[in-house]
């Protein structure tokens, strides 16, 4: 039994790391095994990328339903319908040979993720709150980090030696153990008091003018994420030449780059209001997309190593935007604080379903549509959020 008020104990984090963790397990794993799934389908790179962003949808869909199902009939039913279905349609892709199917059944193994995962989150709001809540949510957040950098290379090895249908059994056997230690674990912690319609509460949010400065930001941020990752295979092996074994240490480079700037955020939050931090990583990403696009249109033969750098002076800001725009915008809305986490969290992996998509449309083989792409959100996220600030309280988000 969990106590409230209490420190999480380790199997109690670790539990719900793996629960949060589904997400961008789901969105990594196979991403070394792109050029061989595009193979067996008989279709291009871009097609298999495009199952990104359907997982990102569902994702997003699966985020705004789980939070007020979560809250209504509880957070072990909603977590185990979740996992259920993820399971599930994560079997499924092995028994399928076309396109549709996989992109159907991505959608719906995201739906799973998304209720299993805010319901995993919320069990950490149940229990702690104040300083206790947010060093539980910290020690479930820096372990779920691990995943985007041990994915791709748990991936690679389940690839290398099963084929890329073992990636997905792997993740159905994962998902379905993973369960067996929730049940085991964790008592219900829902009051299941929450009676409202979702859509009254979503709605006032986004009538709320606060919301939308810390929307916009979440959301190019979101939209820089996905178009790398979207695009990261078809550039790093497709047009780098990148080894697939390789891979995955490359994708790595920008986790740990992430992490590194996570710690940092956390000194700078002593110094500076979380307003400050939000411009400044915007700010680095501006430059960091200006100057990929400026080199990929003066070098005739772009250096890997050079993309690669720029790409993480990118990807590390995530932490600066996302995890600052989150906090401000919540501190707004202490009694709807799952909601507005859910309202951003969804709107912010739709937009990368959407900039995901948008990048395979482009595509042409090189990495300048990724580029362009990832510098056109930023711009966007930075110009929306100076231009919804105007007319508010200088403190408001």
């Amino acid at each position: 039994m969990y106590v409230k008020g209490a420190r999480l104990p380790l199997s109690g984090v670790l539990m719900l790391a793996g629960l949060v963790a589904l997400a961008p397990l789901g969105t990594d794993i196979y991403l070394s095994a792109v050029p061989s799934m595009a193979a067996s389908y008989g279709v291009s790179l871009d097609d298999i990328e495009l199952s990104i962003s359907f997982f990102l949808i569902g994702i997003s869909l699966g985020q705004l339903m789980g939070g007020p199902l979560s809250d209504r009939f509880g957070r072990r039913k909603t977590v185990t319908a979740g996992v259920l279905v993820f399971a599930m349609a994560s079997i499924g892709i092995v028994f399928f040979n076309q396109l549709s199917p996989l992109l159907g059944l991505r959608l719906i193994q995201a739906l799973g993720v998304g209720l299993a995962s805010v319901s995993a989150m919320a069990v950490v709001r149940d229990i702690s709150t104040g300083r206790d809540g947010a060093g539980n949510m910290m020690r479930v957040v820096q372990i779920m980090m691990a995943a985007p950098l041990v994915a791709p290379m748990l991936g690679m090895i389940i690839y290398r030696y099963l084929g890329w249908p073992a990636i997905f059994v792997f993740l159905m056997l994962y998902s379905l153990v993973l369960l067996l230690f929730f049940l085991r674990l964790a008592p219900e912690t829902s009051p299941m008091a929450v009676k409202g319609n979702p859509l009254v509460t979503y709605g006032q949010l986004l009538c709320d003018r606060r919301v939308w400065p810390g929307l916009a930001s979440a959301c190019g941020a979101y939209a820089i994420l996905f178009s790398f990752i979207t695009a990261s295979p078809t550039v790093y092996m497709g047009y780098f030449g990148l080894d697939s074994d390789l891979f995955p240490f490359a994708f790595g480079a920008n986790v740990i780059a992430m992490i590194a700037l996570r710690q940092v955020n956390i000194r700078l939050l002593k110094r500076f209001p979380t307003t400050t931090l939000i411009v400044l990583g915007q700010c680095v990403q501006l430059a960091a997309g200006s100057l990929m696009v400026l080199y990929l249109l003066l070098s005739a033969e772009p250096s890997f190593w050079i993309v690669l750098v720029l790409v993480m002076a990118f990807m590390s800001c995530h932490a600066l935007v996302v995890s600052n725009s989150i906090s401000s915008t919540t501190e707004f809305f202490p009694d709807k604080a799952g909601s507005a986490t859910a309202l951003l969290s969804a709107s912010g992996f739709m937009s990368g379903a959407l900039i995901g998509s948008l990048t395979g449309v482009f595509a042409d083989g090189t990495p300048m549509p990724m580029a362009a792409i990832m510098l056109s959100a930023c711009a966007a996220g930075l110009v929306l959020r100076f231009l919804l600030r105007r007319g508010l309280e200088p403190v408001s988000d």
